[in-house]
Order: C-alpha cells, then structure tokens, then sequence
C-alpha cells in the first residue's frame, strides 16, 4: 500500500508509532542495558549511538511523509507517484547504515543512499537547474569517497575481516599514518559537509522537492558525522598538528558560509548554508578528540536532523502560497497565518541555539570543548554565533512583519498533519533537556 494513498487523520498512527519507538528507546537507556547485538557474521552492531540517530531517521521520516502528503497526493502531478517509495528507499538504507558492524556493509550503505537521493533529485525536482545539482551531488560525494574505499579495503587485506570489533582488537589502525588520514575524513566532510566541499547542498537542497530537502537535511548530513565518530574511535586518534589544522580551516568555513547565509535572499539558500555552518562546528567538535566534545556534537546532529526538515516544510508552505522562495514575495505572514508565524519563530529561535532548546546546550558545551584547544579559536565562534543571529533576525523579521505582498494568496488556515509534526518537533527540542543524558552519547 503506498503511502499517497494513506489518508490525512492516519498521521497521527505515524506519530504514535514514534513515540512508541522513542518511549522504548528511553525506557532501555534508563534501565541502563548497552546495546551490543552481534550476529554470528558480526553484521550487526547497534549501540546508543546507534540508537539514537535511528530514533532521528524515523522521526524524520514521520515529518516528510506528514508535510508533503500534498506532493504524494495531487491529482494533477501524476508524476508525484513513486515519491513515498523513493523517501522509504532512503530512510532503510540509513537505518541499516546506522547499525551495521562491518566495514564493506558500512560504505555500501554510506554510498547506497545517494542513489535514491539523486534519483528523487532528477525526477521531482522544480527546475531544469535539477539536472546540474544532480552532477554536483554525484561528483563531490562518489569522487570523496574513493580514498574511503581504498582505506577499507586494506584493512581487509590486513585483517582479514571487516568486523569492527575485531579491528578493535587487532588495533589495525595504528600503523595508519597521521597524513593517510586526511583524503580518508574527506568522504565525512563531503557528506556533512563543510565549506569548500559544500557547492552540491545549497544546489542539491533548492532543486529537490519538499520530502528529499527534508530527509536530506534531517538525515544524510548526519552520515557524515557518525562516520567520523566511527573512524575516530577504531582508529584510536588523538589531536594532533593535522587535526588542528583541519580544525581551523573549518571553523573559518563555517564563519564564511554564516556570512554567505547572511546575504542570501532564496529563503531554501539561507536554510541550507545554515546548515554548512552548524555541520562545521560538529566537525570541529569530533576531530578535537574530546569526549564531552563528541557528546555535544552528537547532540547537535539530532537537535539539527528535527529543526532543519521543519524549516525547510515551513519554507515550502510559503511558496505554495506566493509561488515564490524570495523573501521580500512572503512578507507579513504573522497578520495572515499566527500559527505559522510561531512555529517560524520557534524553530529561528531554535536554529539561533537559544535556551532551553537542545542547539543551546550542544553548542555550549561544544564551545568550551572548542576554545580549550586554543583560546585563537574564541574569536571566530563569537563571529559565527553573531552572524548565526544575523541572517535568523532577518529570515525571521523579512517573513513575519512589514507589509503584506500582493503575491501572497489567502488561506483559510494550516491543516492537522502540519501542526502535528510542528508541535512533535517543537516538544522535542525545547523539552527534550530534561532527558539530556539521551541525546548526549
């Protein structure tokens, strides 16, 4: 049965099915069971980590499917057929990809999922443009993720095996050298991404429909990241003179791509190179090799897979409206539609890091971990939070005050899908601190 064909009022069965899932996960984690699953292959190896970005994948999933059930339904975009189906492709493969416990299956599923992805880019994409971000995101993830392979498939040779745990105990990864690890991480910084490797989101983001912006925001950046964890940890790394030169290179990327965002007027262009800033500061996090560092960049990967999907369902609503993403074509949308206006205003004050959301507390700690590698690095994090402000106080204020622009279309009000999925998100940042230790592994 495909998912077009589910009506309106069975969202709320997604919901509850993720609740359940997330209840269940809390529940384990509380009575203190680690999870270490091995199958008599060694396929399988799911851990809190693990367990907390599949909780992200399928509240994720629940989103697009809630906010875009317009795209599967329309009776004039006969086209839209397969979207459900192309949006399960991606999220399965992610789900395996998060839980698997070998090498090979854990860059074939790395690699699995941009399929879907560039095939949902080509076919539902808004504009001709699609075809060009479809280039971009082949060539810089498949082009990055060659010396990956080849790094895999000497532990092999090595080993003989692509388990994890047994590379742990054979501690294959000493005899790396610190330099052949550089074209390696660059698979993970490709797919987070950062600045310098990031020309194929923006693209990739503006051309893709509704539920492919969503689920790539929300789920495929964070890839990345938990490859880095990964790598980290089986390769036993430590800071060193490389890291710290990476580190600095990315902190001021993620400077330049605040500023970028700033002076964007596209308003998926802004909600995309956001996310290249906020990524940046997680990579920064992992290669400074602290563990309170790490907790916090895992944190942000969740708290940003749950704001940046609702954003960019925000951003879609207002060009259904003014079938334009101009920012200066949706103004005043507070006079015309307040609730839309306080979930815009939530998930800003969210993306800015603003107490008590869950960005605040990752970024906090993620800053003190970062400025205890070098106090140079203090004056770039103040200039990437103020400018972080800078272009959310626009995004928000050009969206929601001043006069009403004649291309906005009058709306008698927003259906229960999108106030369901927005209020399920908004709990989940800004009380999901009274369970930080879940989010914090």
């Amino acid at each position: 049965m495909s998912f077009s064909s589910v009506p309106f009022c069975s969202m709320g069965f997604f919901w509850g099915a993720c609740c359940t899932f997330i209840f269940f996960a809390l529940l384990m984690k509380s009575g203190g069971f680690l999870f270490f699953f091995y199958m008599p292959s060694s396929w399988v190896m799911v851990d809190e980590l693990s367990l907390l970005m599949e909780v992200l994948v399928l509240v994720v999933f629940v989103i697009s499917i809630s906010c875009s059930v317009k795209d599967l339904t329309s009776p004039v975009k006969e086209m839209s057929k397969g979207l459900d189906s192309s949006l399960l492709f991606i999220s399965l493969p992610c789900v395996l990809f998060f839980c698997v416990g070998g090498w090979m299956l854990f860059y074939f599923f790395f690699e699995f999922s941009l399929i879907p992805t560039l095939w949902m880019i080509l076919k539902w994409g808004y504009q001709p443009e699609r075809l060009q971000a479809g280039m971009f995101l082949l060539m810089y993830t498949a082009g990055a993720s060659l010396p990956l392979l080849m790094c895999f498939l000497f532990i092999v040779s090595v080993s003989g095996s692509d388990s994890f745990g047994l590379m742990v105990l054979t501690e294959v990864g000493q005899g790396f050298s610190r330099w052949l690890m550089v074209p390696v991480l660059l698979a993970f910084f490709v797919k987070l991404p950062i600045y310098g490797f990031h020309v194929w989101l923006p693209k990739a983001h503006v051309e893709a429909p509704l539920a492919g912006s969503m689920v790539l925001a929300g789920v495929l950046l964070k890839l990345g990241g938990f490859g880095l964890i990964r790598v980290f940890s089986l390769f036993k790394m430590v800071l060193s003179e490389e890291l710290l030169v990476m580190s600095t290179l990315i902190i001021w990327g993620g400077l330049l791509s605040s500023l970028v965002s700033a002076t964007q007027h596209d308003i998926k262009s802004i909600i995309a190179y956001s996310s290249v800033s906020h990524m940046s500061l997680v990579a920064v996090s992992f290669l400074s090799c602290y563990p309170l560092a790490k907790f916090a960049g895992v944190c942000m990967m969740f708290a940003h897979g749950v704001c940046s999907p609702c954003m960019f369902a925000l951003a879609a609503s207002s060009y259904d409206w003014s079938q334009s993403r101009s920012v200066s074509m949706n103004k005043n949308v507070l006079r015309l539609f307040p609730w839309f206006s306080f979930y815009w205003f939530s998930f800003i004050v969210a993306n800015m890091s603003c107490p008590p959301s869950l960005n605040f507390f990752s970024e906090v700690l993620m800053f003190s971990s970062i400025k205890s590698i070098s106090l140079i690095f203090i004056l770039p994090l103040g200039l990437l939070c103020e400018f972080t402000c800078i272009y959310c106080i626009f995004l928000y204020g050009f969206l929601n005050h001043g006069g009403v622009s004649p291309f906005l279309k009058s709306y008698s009000g927003l259906s229960d899908r999108y106030l369901m999925s927005f209020l399920m998100s908004f709990l989940i940042l800004f009380f999901g601190f009274f369970g930080l230790d879940f989010f914090l592994v």
